[in-house]
C-alpha cells in the first residue's frame, strides 16, 4: 500500500512541476480518453464505417 501511495505522490509532484500548458494538455488527454471509453460502441462503429467507406463497400 505504501508503494502505491508513493507512486501517486511522485505523479502529483511531477504534475505540479509542469507548465500550465502541459497541465492543460494532460487533463485534456485524460478527459478525451474517458469520453472515448464511455462511447466505445459508437467509436468502434464509426471506425468500421470509415474503413468500409475507404474500401469501397
Amino acid at each position: 500500500m505504501i508503494m502505491i501511495k508513493g507512486k501517486f505522490t511522485k505523479l502529483a509532484d511531477d504534475f505540479k512541476q509542469l507548465s500550465p500548458t502541459a497541465k492543460g494538455m494532460v487533463l485534456l488527454c485524460i478527459i478525451l480518453i474517458i469520453g472515448i471509453l464511455l462511447r466505445w460502441d459508437s467509436t468502434i462503429e464509426g471506425i468500421k464505417q470509415g474503413f468500409g467507406f475507404f474500401s469501397g463497400k
